[in-house]
């Protein structure tokens, strides 16, 4: 699908976009919004943007987005850690 989008030349100007970043850029803010709601894995995010693992982590981290889990998750994750070590 494509969808444009109309950014003012001051707006553009302002954070040095041209026609080929904008694109880049917008949809890279889409995908971070979208992931910070919990719409979107982490996964889905690389998969998006054409990016391995550790170059997702490394983009998601850069931005400031924090990983997408919940407490319960933590705890889940915790307590098989510690399975793992008592075998």
């Amino acid at each position: 699908m494509i969808l444009s989008v109309e950014i003012p030349d001051k707006i553009a100007k302002q954070f040095h976009l041209d026609q080929a970043s904008q694109s880049r850029a917008l949809l890279e803010a889409f995908l971070l919004q979208r992931y910070a709601e919990g719409e979107l894995t982490s996964g889905q995010v690389g998969e998006f943007l054409g990016l391995s693992f550790h170059e997702t982590e490394q983009f998601l981290h850069d931005h400031g987005s924090p990983p997408n889990v919940t407490p319960e998750e933590h705890l889940r994750d915790l307590a098989n850690l510690d399975r793992f070590r008592t075998r």
